[in-house]
Parts: C-alpha cells; structure tokens; sequence
C-alpha cells in the first residue's frame, strides 16, 4: 500500500516479510493489556503506541519489548511480526511493526513519556500523535482490529 504521510513524505506498507531492501531500524508496538489498547502520551506530540529505534546489537524483537516497557513501564510477553514500513524522507528508513500482548505493568522512572494510557477504544482526537492519523496507520490499526484481541 502507498500512502503519504502527514509530513508529505511517501510511504510504502506491507503485511510481507522482507519485502523493501531496505534493513529495519525502528519499531512500532501495538500492545494490547486485558484487552485494553497500550498507548504511551509522548512529552510534545501526545498519545501514540510506543517505539522507537533498535540500539547496536539489539534485534528487532529486543528493541521493540525495550522500547514498549522505557515508555509505558509494560511487560511485554507475546510479541508477533504485522508490517513493515518505509518513510522516503531524505534518508529513507524502514520500521517494522509488532503485536504483543501485556501481562504486567511496573512503576518506572519515565524520561520521554509521560507513561501509559490504557482505553477500551481507540477513536482519535486532538489528544493523539498525528503519527496515529495517517493512512498507514489506519490501515495497521484495522489489520489489527481484524485479528479480533482488542474489545472495540
């Protein structure tokens, strides 16, 4: 699926395995916590589900359970492949995109986030990151609705 972001960059999404050459250096976590959707409240751009960027020496996998519990203070124990994505800025990147599941959520010390936010629905206002808002991520969202582990 192509689509531009709404930062006006292209973008191509897939549901397939190593389908851009380009190798993966970023996550994006779709948790879900006794049916609750996982969303972190990011510091400047508001609610949004955690990720970020695979550290030297980590795997997908290591980043995307790290990056879920730095944000959220969740533990992830199921984690599934969805999607990739490639954003064609000016250094194009490729982010792959988890499903996992919550089975325990600590209180910890937050630096980038002001930490988790659970809800029964995800229907998007102001209050979310406009990186929940594209058609990529609509498009993640309902592949993910479809997959029948959330309440809405």
């Amino acid at each position: 699926m192509d689509y531009q972001d709404l930062n006006g960059y292209s973008c191509e999404l897939s549901f397939e395995k190593k389908r851009f050459p380009i190798n993966s250096k970023h996550v994006l976590v779709i948790c879900c916590y006794k049916g609750d959707w996982v969303l972190t409240r990011h510091n400047q751009r508001g609610l949004e589900f955690p990720g970020g960027k695979v550290e030297v020496g980590e795997s997908l996998q290591e980043a995307a359970t790290r990056e879920v519990y730095e944000e959220t203070g969740a533990r992830v124990k199921q984690l599934e492949w969805l999607a990739e994505y490639v954003v064609y800025t000016e250094k194009p990147f490729c982010k792959t995109v988890f499903i996992g599941t919550v089975d325990q959520i600590d209180s910890i010390p937050l630096l980038e986030t002001k930490g988790i936010v659970l809800l029964k629905e995800l229907k998007l206002t102001d209050e979310f990151s406009f990186l929940m808002k594209d058609d990529g991520m609509a498009t993640i969202i309902e592949k993910v609705k479809l997959l029948g582990k959330w309440n809405d």
